[in-house]
């Protein structure tokens, strides 16, 4: 061997020995210490969404049963905690819509009557303490007090820092102390770069809105999912994403046509259907889940809503396996009509959500279960 062929097998080695070593003294991340100190489970935090905390607390109720979890949910103003192992803390809020973050918990308190016995490791991971006083529930003094006596206590800081993101979180006489692992993403489950369409439309379905159906509906892997008024298609990518096969159903050709694209952008395990859902016939369906049009920019091709609704509805038992789940959304001046009809059809109302979208337009959210 050559000196030159020595010293280019010696560089290379050393190179090779510097990357491994930086691998191997790669720091955890804040997530992964409290991982390592908590064991496989913890008590877990979930911060709703303000705009509305019931459906909020429905889809993570929906997501608990659908991975097995049906108890121990506990909730206050614009909080929720519940035990559950990590895998299940990263699937929910890879998958939930109306959940702003959620985190670990290191102890509860009452701020009246401070105790500020917290379980924490030593020595404490660095970062910063991060305060809110869910819908000013707490007092102003309240507040400044504890906060004084934690900063103390444990030498956090209320400045910003690198590091972990601890939370306090005050609400309805109680103060939780976690440390924040999740936040929402308005994206497709899978995907970085938020929620991008090929074809759409100012009125298609959001990101959230459609996770939430999808949830509501508890479908989980491997399940099958219809959308009888698909759109642009949000409903069956996300669920494709999730790991759900989905179809897609619309009676607009150019609709059809902007559907198969977005669900190619995105590789979709969908099928698009060109064809009225109220006069096509399925079965198996595992859970439906849609937004039917009711006149805020979606064409009715000229029938009467009452009228849609109804046969919409009365396809759901033919459709769907038994205690399998339908969500879907309503305009307010449908309710007295969709209850009844929901009643006749013999379906179980199981969930039933108010969505304000603005002064001329209140949704609701209605889940159905077929008995």
């Amino acid at each position: 061997m050559s000196q030159g062929e020595w010293l280019e097998l010696s560089e290379r080695c050393w190179n090779g020995l510097i990357r491994s070593q930086i691998v191997q003294h790669k720091e955890l991340t804040c997530a992964e210490k409290f991982k390592a100190f908590n064991g496989p489970e913890t008590l877990a935090y979930f911060v709703l969404n303000g705009a509305n905390e019931y459906l909020s607390i429905g889809e993570l109720k929906a997501l608990l049963e659908t991975y097995g979890y049906k108890v121990g949910l506990s909730c206050t103003t614009m909080i929720c905690t519940s035990r559950m192992p990590f895998r299940i803390l990263d699937i929910i809020m890879e998958r939930a819509g109306f959940l702003r973050e959620a985190g670990i918990i290191l102890g509860i308190d009452d701020p009246e009557n401070p105790t500020l016995n917290f379980q924490l490791p030593g020595p404490l991971p660095r970062g910063w303490l991060h305060v809110s006083n869910m819908k000013k529930t707490a007092s102003e003094k309240t507040v400044e007090s504890y906060v004084s006596l934690l900063t103390k206590s444990t030498g956090l800081n209320t400045s910003y820092s690198k590091g972990c993101e601890y939370r306090l979180l005050f609400s309805n006489g109680v103060v939780f102390l976690g440390v924040k692992t999740h936040k929402h993403r308005d994206n497709i489950p899978g995907f970085n770069d938020g929620f991008y369409k090929p074809f759409d439309r100012s009125i298609a379905l959001s990101p959230r809105l459609a996770k939430a159906l999808i949830n509501l509906a508890r479908v989980r892997e491997g399940d099958v999912i219809a959308d009888p008024f698909a759109g642009t298609g949000t409903i069956p990518i996300i669920a494709s994403a999730i790991g759900i096969s989905s179809i897609g159903i619309e009676l607009d050709w150019s609709l059809v046509h902007g559907m198969e694209k977005n669900l190619r952008y995105y590789r979709a395990n969908a099928i698009p259907v060109l064809g009225d859902s109220t006069e096509i016939s399925l079965s198996g369906i595992d859970a439906v889940a849609t937004d039917p049009p009711y006149g805020r920019g979606a064409s009715t091709h000229g029938e009467a809503v009452a009228s849609i609704y109804s046969k919409f509805i009365e396809k759901i038992p033919s459709w769907m396996r038994r205690n399998g789940y339908a969500s879907f959304l309503t305009p307010l001046f449908l309710e007295d009509f969709v209850d009844d009809k929901i009643s006749r059809t013999g379906l179980i109302l199981a969930e039933k959500y108010y969505d304000y979208v603005h002064s001329g337009l209140t949704r609701i959210v209605y889940v159905v279960r077929n008995a």
